[in-house]
């Protein structure tokens, strides 16, 4: 007997005994894949972390747009032969190198290319390029003084990027206008602002025990509470309508089944929540800095300083957005038992009656 095994190098169907495929898999020169599957347990916090940290890689921000079509071509092809063996409840069986390609090739479309939408991100507008933009911007909030200038221009051109972000990454689904848009960004750079320089206010009276390394806690403090309330306040403005019109559910073969005030309003709070997360990218380098000042380990020259400071900035840019946003799960599942009323008679094709809907909470 023969069976097909789809050993994907140089994209050619081999056909090959069962002893051979059998002998080959043995080897480890084959493995069953299926890229439909995330690398990691989307169910668990860390597989989340990993999931994510692999979309966001900072390498991908600076992918042209032709290698990002390639590797959707190279995606959606794959996509189309996994279906088939689903569909013969069959195995797929790849090269581990070929598994690789895929999975980068899918990062890659993942990081650069809006899952509803299917458009693809300008570089300055995909997650992967977060750690790289912000960096500066770290500079900019914990080792400068903060003045009122410098506090109205950091959180000023913050806020900024961060609604060009939220805007491009946001549930599609609901289209927020050019007013909306225009009141998010306009809530989000006030409210920083005037959170920071009442925060330093507050503070003042306090102003001389914040003197040497813990002059770092000072600007810590000021420039975390305003972009963590800055940043609810944006989330929540930016997909008001999501809050009052709902978000759309999917059934099991993407239909659209109608909009969900309730599911919307959840989706909204847990992705302003984590803005919170996001605004500690801020504690790592404070924290690091602040014990290596304290124990005199911080390099005299000025280009050792700055690449001390760099690296550290960089790393806390990596690492804390994807641990931020894994908190909740992006593609969730929801029962229509406990949704409206409106989605507990729906039923599939076959008549039969639907249980699940899902949905794309955004990030």
């Amino acid at each position: 007997e023969y069976t097909k095994a789809r050993y994907l190098t140089n994209n050619k169907i081999l056909e090959m005994s069962t002893q051979e495929t059998n002998q080959i898999e043995k080897q480890g020169d084959l493995i069953k894949f299926k890229l439909s599957e995330p690398e990691y347990n989307p169910k668990t916090y860390f597989g989340r972390t990993m999931n994510l940290l692999k979309v966001q890689n900072p390498v991908y921000s600076f992918a042209k747009s032709s290698k990002i079509e390639a590797a959707r071509k190279m995606v959606e092809e794959h996509m189309e032969l996994e279906q088939e063996y689903q569909k013969q409840n069959k195995p797929m069986m790849v090269t581990k190198e070929r598994a690789n390609e895929l999975r980068s090739a899918n990062y890659l479309v993942k990081s650069s290319i809006h899952p509803d939408t299917g458009k693809i991100l300008q570089p300055w507008q995909r997650f992967c390029s977060y750690a790289l933009i912000n960096t500066p911007f770290l500079f900019g909030m914990v080792l400068t003084k903060q003045t009122t200038t410098n506090i109205i221009f950091w959180q000023w051109i913050n806020q900024t990027y961060n609604a060009i972000l939220n805007y491009s990454n946001r549930n599609a689904s609901s289209e927020t206008g050019i007013a909306g848009v225009g009141a998010a960004y306009f809530t989000a750079v006030t409210s920083s602002i005037y959170i920071g320089l009442k925060v330093k206010k507050m503070l003042m009276p306090y102003s001389n025990k914040f003197k040497g390394p813990s002059q770092l806690i000072f600007n810590f403090i000021i420039n975390f509470t305003a972009m963590a309330a800055a940043g609810i306040l944006n989330s929540l403005v930016m997909r008001s309508g999501e809050l009052k019109d709902g978000i759309h559910l999917f059934n099991a073969d993407g239909e659209d089944t109608g909009t969900s005030p309730k599911v919307g309003r959840e989706a909204v709070i847990k992705t302003a929540a984590t803005r919170i997360g996001l605004a500690l990218r801020l504690f790592v380098p404070t924290l690091v800095f602040f014990v290596m000042e304290k124990r005199n380990l911080v390099p005299k020259n000025k280009m050792g300083k700055f690449f001390l400071e760099a690296t550290v900035f960089f790393g806390s840019m990596v690492f804390v957005p994807p641990m931020s946003c894994a908190v909740y799960e992006q593609y969730c599942t929801v029962q229509t038992k406990d949704l409206e009323e409106k989605f507990h008679d729906l039923k599939d094709a076959e008549g039969k009656p639907i249980t699940e809907l899902y949905y794309n909470r955004g990030l």
